[in-house]
């Protein structure tokens, strides 16, 4: 009887789906559990573009990327997150990826990756996910105007905002810059 009401108050739709039902209508998961290992499908987190003390990675695969190491001589960099396509800028000297967890990009949820641009005075981050991300930080490439990587520099987590909407934050970065946020699922 119970159900035939919730149906009919409905008005013949009944949502199974628990994140609508408990109200929070968000279903980006706060943590992956998988282990690393090759791509299935053959792609790869890959350095596309070199310059001193930064890089640019892309991910091949047609599968998200999750939780990278990357590394450049003692120093080691975790990047949160790469979708099937995306390119993020780390600030590393010849960087070199360690083995990364493939997910389907469906496990993710409504996931978005975080955006950023540099505005006078700071950088405006946006995010179209329904809930607030971890910030890891970011990196700032520097870009000569020819387009050439010309260095870079880290800003830390508290610097950067991975909450949804937009959010202009101070920050010293010289217009043409590059930034790269880095949004985490959770606080792993």
């Amino acid at each position: 009887m119970v159900f035939g009401l919730l149906v009919f108050l409905g008005h013949g739709r009944f949502d199974l789906d628990q994140d609508r039902l408990l109200g929070t209508g968000c279903a980006i998961p706060a943590k992956i559990t998988a282990l690393p290992g090759p791509a299935p499908d053959g792609g790869a987190v890959r350095v596309t573009e070199q310059g001193p003390g930064a890089a640019v990675l892309e991910n091949t695969s047609t599968l998200a990327a999750y939780r990278i190491p990357v590394t450049s001589g003692s120093r080691t960099v975790e990047v949160p997150l790469l979708t099937p396509g995306q390119r993020i800028g780390v600030v590393l000297d010849r960087p070199a990826v360690g083995p990364v967890i493939w997910i389907a990009r469906e496990a993710l949820g409504g996931f978005t990756p975080v955006t950023a641009g540099v505005v006078p005075g700071g950088v405006r981050y946006h995010s179209e996910n329904c809930r607030a991300l971890t910030s890891r930080g970011a990196a700032v490439l520097f870009r000569a105007p020819d387009g050439r990587i010309t260095g870079g520099e880290q800003l830390p987590p508290a610097s950067v905002s991975c909450t949804p909407g937009e959010q202009v934050l101070p920050a010293a970065v010289p217009p043409g810059s590059e930034v790269s946020p880095y949004c985490a699922l959770g606080t792993e």
